[in-house]
């Protein structure tokens, strides 16, 4: 018992653990099934727990499902660059994180039209007209219209991709989806050309000679901003190439995912290959 001005003890590590298991369970069941179907007494199932320690330790479904998911959908990551491939980057920025965590998204995209907090999370990530980075970069008429349209057809193609699994759509490579899809994006990121002095769609570049135009000349923050946005590429690039490695060499799923901390079905999805394994994951 602890005494009054004594704190509370440190969680063990099997509490931890334990609680790190029914998130992961979660997620998978959030992500395959959606908000309704999903039951506390199936997520514990998964996780190899007891229904109470589900209760215990997130109260109830309600606080389960808001912790093991979450929308990343932020655009405000794709607006430096060059403005005429604005559309490119915001398409290619949302699936690139998606893909990278679909245990996080996948829950609340899955529940959206049967939940209505996730339904109101999705939309605030795509097409929040009081808080858009995307509104902010715009000029010219119905700047937060454009940009809710713009999150709508980004919306379209996640359900597309993620929900509905249109073959052709599900299978095509980001850099091919983004390079289709983004120059369909610039009616709507650009300015009327027809409004009298209309000024441009985004913040003056820069001439094509002066410093800020090269990252490694651009004011401090800019360089710095650069610079980490390169090295989460490049660290990007080299978890894809070591994953691949590794599944290669013949780790599971389970193995690669569990290093990640992502669940074996969103390893697979992300580094499919031919002969996958499909034995269970261990618990």
């Amino acid at each position: 018992m602890t005494a009054p001005g004594q704190a509370e003890p440190r969680p063990t590590r099997t509490r931890t653990r334990t609680r790190q298991a029914i998130l992961a369970a979660a997620r998978e069941l959030f992500s395959e099934l959606g908000y309704e179907q999903t039951t506390v007494r199936a997520v514990a199932h998964r996780a190899g727990v007891d229904p109470a320690l589900v209760m215990k330790y997130f109260g109830s479904k309600e606080g389960l499902f808001d912790a093991a998911s979450e929308v990343a959908l932020s655009f405000g990551g794709a607006l430096a660059g060059p403005p005429e491939r604005l559309g490119e980057r915001l398409l290619g920025h949302v699936l690139t994180e998606i893909d990278g965590r679909p245990d996080r998204s996948m829950p609340v995209l899955r529940s959206m039209l049967t939940h209505p907090q996730a339904a109101e999370a999705v939309r605030c990530a795509v097409a929040d007209p009081g808080d858009s980075p995307v509104a902010d970069v715009l000029t010219g008429e119905d700047v937060e219209l454009r940009a809710s349209l713009v999150g709508t057809v980004v919306l379209g193609l996640l359900v597309s991709r993620y929900l509905l699994r249109v073959p052709e759509v599900d299978a095509a490579p980001v850099e091919r989806l983004t390079s289709l899809l983004g120059p369909c994006l610039r009616p709507l990121l650009a300015p009327d050309p027809d409004a009298p002095d209309s000024p441009a769609a985004f913040p003056a570049e820069p001439p094509a000679d002066a410093a800020a135009d090269s990252p490694a000349e651009a004011p401090g923050p800019l360089r710095t901003l650069a610079a980490a946005e390169a090295e989460r590429l490049a660290a990007a690039e080299r978890v894809d190439r070591l994953a691949r490695e590794a599944l290669a060499g013949g780790a599971s799923f389970a193995e690669v995912g569990h290093l990640l901390g992502i669940s074996r079905q969103a390893a697979r999805k992300r580094w499919p290959r031919e002969g996958a394994d499909t034995a269970p994951a261990t618990t």
